[in-house]
């Protein structure tokens, strides 16, 4: 029997007297409705009929004469049969697996926040801080990582392999449905190994001394000739990148000391240093009032910044600051070579040949026959003078503070601990005319500009 009042006024809280019947909504309307479901698109088509001129008892639903609420979706003609919404079973067990997703998906975004704040902390401390440093922030985080390993496995534990499953109604007599369907849940298993951080254990590696090295081979340069590498340096991606004063070329060679190519210097490259944490190398020049700024993947010159006054020499970078000698001062710039601060060195008259800066922070720069060691403010810290040292030419530091001095006429290295004292001779009768050289960033390998530039000669460390 259809409905006396009009279905969408009754939504609203209305009770007007509905006239009309849509046979497809299935919805008595009143007037006023039935010209908006005349104006309405999807509507415009469905069949309307006088409600006066329905019979009383006439069924006119559209739902299950089972489950009066529900609409109906399959007939059996086997069973002749109705059957009640299946699609309404599956909604109810969509919402329920879509909520435990959801608190899955809460649980595992909460997890990965704190996560990221101890990893955050624990990083700082490791690139900031001591062994002993690290070990205390290690071991203060563990109950803190305990928490984060209980979450997890409670999180394993929560996840589920689910199937739906249609359940037949199997009964004989005269059937009202087809059957259910249900959601079979079984427990997923993951292997769950605990990270060795737990623990709060730190290896203790000891700083690495170096007291020999054997030459293993020359670099083959293949059909480039080198001529007088004077600047060489390594990246942290252990490209090395050495550059000649005379053939006006940088070069690169790769972590398995290869040669892979060069590129053309618009000026004599004196000096090259690689600014740590970036893929970016800088270049001093001999005579020219200009640094380069050199992008090592891309193995171009990316701009020049021109300095106060020619004749730059020895150039070093920190991860704040870039150094370069000029005559008798040392220039201390940005990493975009803006000038900061300039460093004076009165009691010098020589020319500075290279500088280094330390692990300490204290500044190293060769002047011929001598080593000075200064702190970053200009304060004399030590002069390191030998007869064994006539040229002086670059000063490396390794892990541990020690600084070591290459003498060109010598044929040794010398190595001096961080305040200045001698600690060893380090000789070697592969050198020959050695203008530079630089570690490797594990301190394995010793990379030497030898044979007076012409090569590069490469030594292992013990």
């Amino acid at each position: 029997m259809a409905a006396k009042h009009c279905k969408p006024c009754n939504a609203l809280g209305l009770t007007p007297k509905a006239f009309r019947w849509c046979t497809e909504c299935g919805e008595a309307l009143c007037s006023e409705c039935t010209e908006s479901h005349k104006d309405l698109n999807m509507s415009r088509h469905h069949h309307l009929v006088e409600i006066d001129k329905i019979p009383e008892t006439i069924n006119l639903s559209n739902n299950c004469s089972k489950h009066q609420h529900l609409p109906f979706d399959y007939f059996c003609v086997d069973h002749d049969v109705i059957c009640y919404s299946l699609l309404k079973q599956l909604s109810e067990l969509k919402g329920k697996y879509e909520a435990g997703i959801k608190r899955q998906e809460k649980d595992l975004g909460d997890l990965v926040t704190s996560t990221k704040g101890v990893k955050e902390e624990l990083a700082f401390v490791r690139d900031n801080g001591s062994d002993q440093q690290a070990f205390v922030s290690i071991h203060l985080s563990k109950p803190v990582l305990d928490e984060m390993e209980d979450k997890v496995w409670q999180l394993i534990e929560s996840f589920e392999d689910v199937s739906l499953v249609f359940v037949e109604n199997i009964s004989k007599g005269k059937n009202t449905d087809l059957g259910s369907i249900e959601m079979k849940e079984t427990p997923l298993s993951f292997l769950f190994i605990p990270y060795k951080q737990r623990q709060a254990q730190v290896p203790v590696t000891g700083k690495r001394q170096i007291s020999s090295f054997t030459h293993l081979y020359d670099i083959d340069m293949k059909r480039e000739k080198l001529d007088g590498v004077t600047g060489i340096t390594i990246s942290d991606d252990n490209t090395l990148i050495f550059g000649d004063l005379n053939t006006r070329k940088i070069y690169f060679c790769d972590e398995y000391d290869i040669y892979q190519s060069s590129i053309k210097s618009s000026f004599e490259p004196w000096d090259v240093a690689a600014i740590p944490g970036t893929n970016m190398a800088v270049i001093s020049g001999r005579k020219n009032p200009y640094i380069q700024f050199l992008d090592i993947g891309r193995r171009m010159i990316t701009k020049k910044v021109k300095l106060e006054q020619s004749g730059s020499g020895g150039i070093a970078v920190t991860k704040d600051n870039i150094y370069i000698t000029i005559k008798h001062k040392i220039q201390v710039l940005d990493l975009n070579g803006k000038l900061k601060r300039t460093i004076s060195l009165k009691q010098e008259q020589n020319i500075n040949w290279y500088i280094s800066v330390c692990p300490n922070g204290n500044i190293c720069y060769s002047n011929e026959n001598a080593i000075h060691c200064i702190t970053s403010d200009g304060c004399p810290m030590f002069s390191y003078a030998s007869s064994d040292i006539r040229y002086a030419r670059n000063t490396i530091t390794d892990d541990a503070g020690n600084i070591y001095v290459l003498d060109y006429y010598s044929r040794n290295i010398h190595k001096l601990s961080s305040n200045g004292t001698l600690v060893d001779k380090i000789f070697n009768d592969r050198l020959s005319g050695p203008l530079v050289f630089c570690f490797s960033k594990n301190l394995s390998k010793l990379y030497i500009a030898n044979g007076f530039g012409t090569k590069i000669s490469v030594f292992t460390t013990s």
